[in-house]
């Protein structure tokens, strides 16, 4: 099972920023309706039984502010499709 996790404090936006939905390849990332308090509306958690775990939200992300974890079987299933 695959576990997104957003740091919303941390987060410029997805108007000032908006990285992790430029580099997510399924599109997965759109801004919350509720701003941080550094007055930013940062993305909301993506739908992750969508999320194919690929971590480029994760990596890009200039204020670490998304943690992106697989499960056990997230990696089976990788070692099984090459």
């Amino acid at each position: 099972m695959r576990k997104v996790t957003l740091f919303p404090q941390s987060c410029k936006g997805m108007e000032d920023c908006g990285i992790c939905a430029f580099v997510c390849p399924k599109h997965l990332f759109v801004a919350s309706e509720e701003m941080n308090a550094a007055g930013y509306l940062p993305p909301m958690p993506p739908d992750e039984e969508k999320c194919t775990a690929c971590g480029n939200c994760m990596i890009y992300c200039p204020d670490c502010a998304i943690m992106v974890e697989r499960g056990a079987a997230d990696e089976r299933e990788e070692k099984e499709n090459g």
